[in-house]
Order: C-alpha cells, then structure tokens, then sequence
C-alpha cells in the first residue's frame, strides 16, 4: 500500500497513486506492516465492530445483482438523513475526459501527467473532474473555482471562503468505479474494493483488524472468507479516512463514534461509507 500524500489523490488513504485502493498492492502493505510493527496502527482504539453498523442487507446477494454505474455520471447508490453516496464508471471516451479535464487546476493537471499510465491518467481526470462537478453543483459555483485544502496528513476539504464549507466529503476509486460520499454537517469516510482474491488476507486480516473482528472473521465458513475480510476492511479504511488518518498513523480514542453503512456500487465490488453519529 503505498501512501499517497498531500499534493495528491484524493483517495491517498484507500489506495496508492495509480488509485486502485488499497489491495491492489496488498503484499507490499504486508511488508510495510511487518517492518512498522502492528502496534503503529493502535488498532484497539479503533474497533470496527464497536461501531453502530447500518446494513441494509446482506452482501450475499448483492455481488451480483448491483445497480450499475454509468461512464462518466455519477449516479446515487445510497441516500439515507443528508447522507448521498454516489458512484460512476472511469473509463470513459476521450471527448469526455478532456471536456472533463477543463475542470482541474494546475496542481491536478501536473499530478495526472506525473502518472505513468495513460489508463490511470484518464481515470484520475474524470475522478477529480467528477468530484469537482458534484461539489460545485452543492455549492453553486463552477466547477473549475471549486477549491480544496488539506488537513496535516492530506485529508480533503473545503475552505472556510467557499460557500458550504458545513459540506463535508470523501473519495474512493478502485480499478473503474468511483464513489463520492456527501455528509452536510457531519465527518464523512468512504471505501470501496472490487472483490477479488487476496492470497495475504488472513495475515493482513491479523495485522489490521481488532481482535474482536479477526476473530470474527477467522470464524467464518471458507464461502464466506472473502466476503467477510472486504467487509471489515472497507471499514476500517472508511473509518481512517473519516478521522483523516492513514492506517499507519495513532489515532485518537473516539474512534468508536461512527455509523456505518454498507453498499454495493457496482457488481463484485463492496463498499464501506461512515458518518459521526
């Protein structure tokens, strides 16, 4: 997992600078960990299972029978007391990303050229290009005077000049989809992963979980593994990138004071959001 920082992708906390969340390096993550020392996560002070989870239903038969997203617009996969949670497709024609790159500012043009691939250029312009239009459209401004600023370890928000600055979000993007989660008043995080294999899962699921949920997770039924560790994982992430902490930062002892809710954005990916209660 590699860390992306303040100058920087929005979802530096769920995924490295090419933006395919966080497991796509997961054997790298494993080695950090192991070099760090667990004990860097405080991880008892930031239980997933002590918090008030909201689920609508069971992701079983979910995977695949999701709602899909369209290219290019952002559609609502989950709405509940102010929250929105809304997802779209990245891989989009090239008309559309270059009349969505209009939007970015220098900064984020320099950050998408500094990319190596031109698939996670594309994906990274219409994220940021998405977020702005979804911003500037609660704001009443144009999505190109849309500014940003960063807390002390990259978390994104808006400033005190713009209009709603009581307006808080947060970003995730795996692989094609990405997610903008909306919470007015209130600190908001937002995970999601394309379920997929992940041969280090039981040694990640016992350097990052809590004990409660590892050793709920080591309780389930092989069919269930996968399913199960995504689920406390896209927590976990969610709840750090509520606080504005990576997974490799102490954190403070009100870590237990969110509502979590689950959702499918796309079919075979799972997706974590949480608000402060």
């Amino acid at each position: 997992m590699t860390l992306d920082r303040p100058e920087l992708d929005l979802t530096w906390l769920s995924g490295g600078a090419d933006g395919r969340g966080a497991l796509a390096s997961s054997r790298s993550f494993q080695v950090a960990l192991a070099r760090s020392g667990p004990r860097l996560l405080q991880l008892a002070e930031c239980d997933v299972s002590q918090t008030h989870v909201e689920q609508a239903a069971s992701f079983s038969g979910l995977l695949d029978k999701a709602a899909e997203p369209r290219a290019g617009i952002m559609v609502p996969v989950l709405e509940d007391d102010g929250l929105e949670v809304l997802a779209c497709m990245l891989d989009v024609r090239q008309d559309i990303v270059r009349a969505i790159g209009v939007f970015l500012n220098e900064a984020e043009r320099r950050r998408a050229d500094g990319l190596k691939s031109e698939r996670d250029r594309r994906r990274f312009i219409v994220c940021r290009g998405q977020l702005r239009q979804i911003l500037a459209s609660r704001l009443g401004v144009s999505p190109s005077d849309v500014e940003l600023e960063f807390g002390q370890l990259g978390k994104p928000q808006l400033p005190h000049r713009m209009p709603s600055r009581n307006l808080h979000f947060s970003v995730s993007r795996s692989a094609d989809v990405a997610v903008v989660a909306l919470s007015p008043g209130r600190e908001v995080g937002v995970d999601i992963e394309a379920v997929l294999p992940v041969p280090e899962a039981d040694e990640i699921a016992a350097l990052c979980f809590s004990a409660s949920d590892y050793e709920s997770y080591t309780a389930l039924g092989p069919d269930d593994r996968l399913e199960g560790f995504f689920r406390r994982w896209t927590r976990l992430e969610a709840i750090s990138k509520g606080l504005g902490c990576g997974l490799g930062y102490p954190s403070s002892s009100d870590e237990k004071d969110w509502v979590v809710r689950s959702f499918v954005p796309k079919t075979g990916y799972l997706g974590s959001v949480v608000v402060r209660k």
